[in-house]
């Protein structure tokens, strides 16, 4: 049987290739708790998937048989958390994901929190009672410690005026793995929301990407439309969200409805 506790250091691995490639990791948002949601969208290249568990009707048990619906496949699993919360990050890193993204990271002190949610004593505060991870003791528990501790992705977003003043210092905080923009709370922070497409707003993006290059890390950005992917990618993010399945479903069927 193959130990699946090496997937956790592929998976690091494979971001970080493509991040020295300059190629993007391409994703996309899930937010519809079904796995059939899931399974159609494996068929497709995406490098990642992220289980929304912040703004979607999503819990703790339903996102198992989600992660069932893709695990042969390539597609790194990720997980957005609802809060900064070592509790549910926890529960969550439990069933086996590669990694999360916490919302509303506003300075160092609140990455180094999430670092050590993730990790395991010494070097954080995550309870060890592995379960799904480790193929419910199939696996080598100390193998997946040890992998986990050095491979676990962690992604910080930035979403507020607070966050985007103090983006170097969240950066340069061991065991983050990157940033990531969400572009409609960060405009609604700085007062300008609704105006993503502005000069303005784009100006602060592009800053943001300068100032995060240096430290050679995950630079994300929620992308609503193909065109914004693009302009996402010139301007220098890294890991982007080919917007969310809800969207894909509603613009599907207003593509259809169009040609009457």
């Amino acid at each position: 049987m193959r130990n699946d506790t090496l997937k956790y250091r592929e998976w690091f691995e494979r971001v970080q290739s493509k991040l020295r490639s300059g190629a993007p990791l391409l994703g996309t948002w899930i937010t519809i708790p079904h796995i059939e949601v899931t399974e159609i969208l494996s068929g497709l290249p995406f490098d990642w998937f992220l289980i929304d568990m912040e703004h979607a009707p999503i819990d703790v048990s339903q996102i198992t048989p989600l992660l069932m619906s893709f695990k042969d496949t390539t597609i790194i699993p990720l997980v957005r958390v609802p809060w900064n919360d070592f509790v549910i990050i926890k529960r969550v890193l439990d069933l086996g994901v590669s990694g999360i993204m916490v919302p509303w990271i506003n300075d160092s002190s609140e990455a180094k929190r999430a670092v050590e949610a993730i990790r395991y004593p010494p070097r954080g505060i995550r309870g060890v009672g592995p379960r799904r991870c480790i193929k419910y003791g199939f696996n080598s528990a100390i193998e997946y410690f040890n992998a986990w501790n050095d491979h676990a992705i962690l992604i910080a977003q930035i979403e507020t005026r607070k966050g985007y003043e103090n983006l170097e210092d969240i950066l340069s905080v061991d065991g983050i793995s990157g940033i990531f923009v969400g572009p409609a709370d960060l405009s609604a922070s700085l007062g300008m929301f609704g105006r993503t497409n502005t000069p303005e707003f784009e100006e602060l993006l592009v800053d943001i990407v300068r100032r995060a290059r240096k430290f050679g890390k995950i630079v994300g950005i929620m992308a609503e439309s193909p065109e914004f992917v693009l302009k996402a990618f010139k301007l220098g993010y890294n890991f982007i969200s080919l917007s969310h399945d809800m969207k894909f479903l509603v613009e599907g069927a207003k593509m259809f409805l169009s040609i009457f």
